[in-house]
């Protein structure tokens, strides 16, 4: 039985806002670092766009007679800086009803200064990530005891994608290319970003960050902070903006995973996830040999996980419309004063008899509003119907099936995409469209930037050098959920512990290929991995 919630309800919306701070939705990280780099830099703020992303050639024809550049005034040097802008610098889309319309896109990653051309022009498809990372790293500068969190933020930007750039005067609206010595690509870059006029930054500051979930932001932040203070400096910027989006990439696509843990345990249990610990238990395979048991053990998580997501679609909207409910109950209770324990009370409230009356009063306004002859009108009555369900059961159930078409497949595009399927950084491999091919597995430059994280210690004030394989790996399944050396617990078996093995012995050749691993002996104790990269501390 297929029907649909009414446009005209609440109940209609996929927002929950009060169970997590973005919209699940298709996103591009690629797309959302232009709009951070410029948060970073304008204090939070962004500026609308008045780019013509049709006007391509117009933008390129005013870098042909910069005065910057020379040798390309002909017809044939037109064409060679055409074909490097498009090939190193500009990323074209596709637009209209048929895809037909070709525009300019977003710039690749290359400097800070890309906010000035005022691409992506859209902010929409960063469902507010962007925004999220931002206050992320802001409310946990704060809790450090930092008196100017936006200033610190920007000074570890511009330390790492700032180079070759002169922002001019705050808000720093035009930064321009600043003389000193810069790879070529990125001098292009710059030359032509400075064909675009920039806007002025938006005067409102954002709020301050108050997520529901703190364990499933605050490690977002963490990662980025620590990645821009230790490694950013000392890294190319090429390579810095790609373990960049690698943590940006993981954190964002756990981020639903772990809310959802977290909320499953209220509704159950009404118990908090130990803040010390990622839930996650995602088996990355390092055989990458198809049918192998590792392969199948990776293939069995991301379905595991896939399913996590469709039962989180239920009880987010179930803890919004527990929210709305509050305001129908006689007495108003006490729900605390920040969104983690209003969740955490939301959900011990669910069984409440007056609660339950309030939420009944829900599911009677969606008959309500459905047409005489609706399906859905049927479908209520057979969940009504039905045996031992409370109203909160009845209305989850509703809800879902009412909001399926759209809530789910909007959920399995922010898993793929987040997850980064086509990106080289991401952590799901396979195609596209067959889910049943998807498996956990990292390239070998998220795999150092995941590495570079877990040798800064547990202060944050310093990184080690070298590390037992044991303390790695226990380190990659606390503060990424990633596990390799075995199974996780739902999925354990014989031929899962098999597989988990020989990962261990794959995941170890791994190391010494990036030249990382330093093995005294067969015995597991003396087994050793390095730093992958400098540090400035």
């Amino acid at each position: 039985m297929t029907f649909a919630i009414p446009k005209g309800l609440t109940q209609n919306s996929l927002v929950t806002e009060n169970v997590i701070n973005v919209e699940l939705n298709d996103t591009d990280i690629d797309r959302m670092m232009t709009k951070i780099l410029e948060r970073a830099v304008k204090r939070g703020r962004v500026s609308g766009s008045r780019v013509d992303t049709k006007d391509y050639d117009g933008y390129l024809a005013k870098l042909q007679r910069s005065p910057h550049l020379i040798g390309v005034e002909s017809d044939r040097g037109l064409e060679v800086l055409d074909g490097w802008i498009r090939a190193s610098v500009l990323v074209q889309e596709t637009a209209g009803l048929r895809r037909d319309i070709v525009q300019m896109g977003y710039l690749r990653p290359l400097t800070i200064a890309a906010y000035r051309s005022g691409l992506p022009r859209s902010q929409s498809r960063n469902r507010r990530a962007d925004a999220l990372a931002y206050k992320a790293m802001a409310r946990t500068l704060k809790a450090r005891g930092d008196d100017n969190e936006s200033a610190v933020i920007q000074g570890l930007f511009l330390r790492t994608f700032g180079r070759g750039v002169e922002l001019g005067p705050f808000p720093s609206t035009n930064p321009t290319y600043d003389g000193s010595e810069v790879d070529i690509d990125t001098l292009l870059a710059l030359r032509f970003i400075e064909q675009f006029e920039g806007n002025e930054a938006h005067n409102r500051d954002l709020e301050p960050l108050d997520p529901p979930v703190p364990l499933a932001v605050d490690p977002l932040s963490r990662d980025l902070l620590e990645f821009l203070t230790f490694y950013g400096p000392k890294l190319p910027v090429a390579e810095a903006y790609m373990h960049l989006s690698t943590l940006l990439s993981l954190r964002l696509f756990q981020l639903p995973l772990v809310t959802a843990h977290a909320v499953r345990s209220l509704l159950a249990s009404g118990a908090e996830l130990p803040a010390s610990e990622n839930p996650c238990a995602q088996y990355f395979d390092f055989v990458r040999l198809r049918g192998h048991p590792s392969d199948e053990l990776s293939r069995m998580s991301v379905q595991r996980d896939l399913e996590v997501m469709r039962t989180f679609f239920g009880d987010r909207l179930l803890l919004r419309s527990l929210q709305e409910a509050v305001v129908l109950l006689p007495t108003k209770p006490d729900l605390g004063e920040t969104a983690a324990s209003r969740l955490a009370a939301l959900a011990a409230l669910r069984d409440d008899g007056m609660m339950q009356m309030a939420l009944q009063m829900q599911v009677s306004a969606v008959e309500a509003a459905l047409a005489p002859e609706d399906e859905g009108r049927a479908y209520i009555a057979e969940v009504r119907a039905s045996g031992g369900l409370t109203a909160a059961d009845q209305l989850t159930a509703i809800l879902v099936e009412g909001l399926r078409r759209r809530g789910l497949e909007n959920q399995v595009k922010w898993f793929h995409s987040t997850g980064g399927i086509k990106k080289p950084y991401g952590v799901l491999k396979g195609d596209l469209r067959s889910r049943g091919s998807w498996r956990y597995s990292l390239s070998d430059e998220a795999l150092v930037a995941l590495l570079c994280i877990i040798f800064v210690d547990a202060s944050g004030q310093r990184t080690t050098t070298r590390l037992p394989i044991r303390e790695v790996l226990a380190r990659l399944e606390r503060r990424f959920g990633i596990l390799i050396a075995s199974p996780p617990a739902d999925l354990d078996s014989a031929d899962a512990r098999v597989g988990a093995a020989a990962n261990l012995s794959a995941f170890t050749q791994r190391m010494k290929l990036l030249g990382c691993f330093e093995g005294l002996s067969d015995d597991f104790n003396a087994q050793f991995v390095t730093r992958p990269r400098e540090s400035v501390k």
